[in-house]
């Protein structure tokens, strides 16, 4: 699909890229010439300066076979604008940013249908959303809802005290209805097996039913400390607003410093029972006056990532037992994990993922989540760049057989392990070997395509059990099956 996406920064580079791994057709458009630069460096987009509004500019681009235009610049009027431009020239779906929380809350879909806009999209405030879910299951670090909230993702970091440590993941009794699906472990992801054995400082991810899920979190999890829903935020922009309110209409007791006092007023005037404290969050001495100690989370939401990590530091040395951070550069994220803050977030990835849900869900795609920075859903469609590669080159059996091997290395590469690298390498000419005897004695290339593209499109749609059964089918038995036959001949 070609798509348009009006603004160049980072909301705008982060979907930018994300779409081109689906295999889109992305222009950019920014009036920045610094900001085209740098995406001409390392993005494969069509790229134009310019104004997203501008009907000529438009028309230059040809909007006829435009099927998606998003507009993410830091302007919610030119978003707006810009999209009601793109309606007119026949564009069927527009995104807008809006960062005012009164223009999304009073519009109904006949006036967004009036302004040409089909979405909008409010980055702090999908943010603050996805943090009240977090801070609202003390004990998880991650949390991930589908299926209209039956089905539940929750990752987890083990602790010392943690009581199934050394244990074969056979011999553990989990809920009825929940699985361990992955560990994550010095920053590699490890698919969990019968003789997999839990460590302290792993992270850990449970799928299953919700009320499976949360008893998992009932059982290990949930008495580790004591939770009263006190939490201090150091940051009153327009995401620690957003946030506060929605803590506060949770039931949390919120304390709020901020060194801006014009934010002050702002938040204070949005609060009833929070306290905002016009002070500097790095004032040691501010914060055992406040009696922050006291406090079960800390949370550094200012747009300064140092001084976010400073903050939350200076809070796990004050004793408090959750450190909650925002990053502007998503490269970051997993250097703060290694240095003990629990839960570090960028709000462009939260608004790249939302809008990728609204784009996919005209694909058949039910629901989209990202772990560890995007990673997960990274590999996802690399994978099936691969397969559409295997499709294109289906009538020449070496390409295939070529295609098929950068396949599988791909799927190898998602455990980051070297000696499971290096294992799949040492023995590609066997593995090539078995493939050509498949082929040789009764594998269809093409029926082997189509059996990937629907197994690909099951696990997008959540149907494990489908998915399986091709590849047990497909792959399992008749590879075995075609392979032996050859075999059985030499003998």
């Amino acid at each position: 699909m070609k798509i348009v996406i009006v603004g160049a920064g980072k909301v705008g580079y982060s979907l930018a890229q994300r779409l081109i791994q689906d295999d889109h057709d992305v222009y950019v458009i920014d009036r920045s010439p610094e900001r085209i630069q740098n995406l001409e460096n390392t993005l494969d987009v069509s790229l134009v300066q310019g104004n997203g509004s501008d009907v000529q500019l438009l028309n230059e681009i040809d909007m006829s076979d435009v099927g998606m235009f998003i507009a993410v610049t830091d302007s919610d009027e030119v978003n707006m604008l810009s999209c009601a431009v793109a309606k007119i020239t026949g564009v069927p779906t527009t995104i807008a940013r809006v960062r005012d929380n009164s223009v999304a809350e009073h519009m109904d879909a006949e006036m967004r249908a009036k302004l040409g806009v089909d979405l909008f999209i409010n980055p702090e405030m999908v943010t603050a959303q996805e943090l009240l879910q977090i801070l609202e299951t003390p004990s998880a670090i991650d949390v991930e809802d589908f299926g209209q909230g039956t089905v539940r993702l929750m990752e987890f970091k083990l602790t010392e005290e943690f009581p199934l440590l050394g244990q074969p993941l056979k011999e553990i009794r989990f809920p009825e209805g929940v699985l361990l699906v992955g560990i994550l472990r010095y920053g590699e992801m490890i698919i969990p097996h019968g003789e997999s054995i839990l460590q302290a400082d792993d992270s850990v991810f449970f799928l299953g039913l919700k009320e499976s899920v949360e008893e998992v979190e009932n059982l290990w999890f949930h008495n580790y400390n004591a939770f009263y829903k006190r939490a201090v935020i150091i940051g009153a922009g327009l995401l620690g607003r957003n946030l506060t309110v929605l803590l506060e209409r949770a039931g949390f007791s919120v304390k709020v410093i901020e060194k801006n006092l014009e934010r002050c007023e702002k938040l204070a005037n949005l609060v009833d029972k929070a306290m905002v404290i016009n002070g500097d969050g790095t004032d040691f001495d501010l914060l055992e006056a406040e009696e922050i100690a006291d406090s079960d989370v800390i949370i550094a939401l200012t747009d300064d990532d140092k001084l976010n990590l400073l903050v939350a530091l200076v809070g796990k040395h004050m004793g408090i037992p959750k450190t909650v951070v925002r990053v502007g550069r998503p490269e970051y994220i997993m250097l703060m994990e290694q240095v003990g803050i629990d839960v570090v977030f960028s709000p462009r990835l939260f608004t790249a993922s939302q809008i990728l849900r609204f784009v996919r869900s005209g694909e058949g795609v039910l629901s989209i989540s990202t772990f560890e920075g995007g990673k997960a859903e990274e590999y996802s469609y690399r994978i099936e760049e691969k397969v559409v590669h295997m499709c294109a080159v289906a009538s020449d059996v070496y390409k295939w057989e070529l295609a098929d091997t950068q396949m599988h290395l791909e799927i190898v590469s998602i455990f980051n392990n070297d000696r499971i690298t290096k294992f799949y390498e040492s023995n590609l000419s066997e593995l090539v070997r078995v493939g050509m005897y498949s082929l040789k004695n009764g594998m269809r290339i093409v029926p082997t395509n189509e059996n990937l593209k629907k197994m690909v499109k099951y696990m997008r749609k959540n149907d494990y059990e489908r998915a399986f059964a091709i590849l047990k089918k497909d792959h399992f038995m008749q590879g075995k099956d075609s392979a032996m036959k050859e075999e059985l001949k030499n003998e």
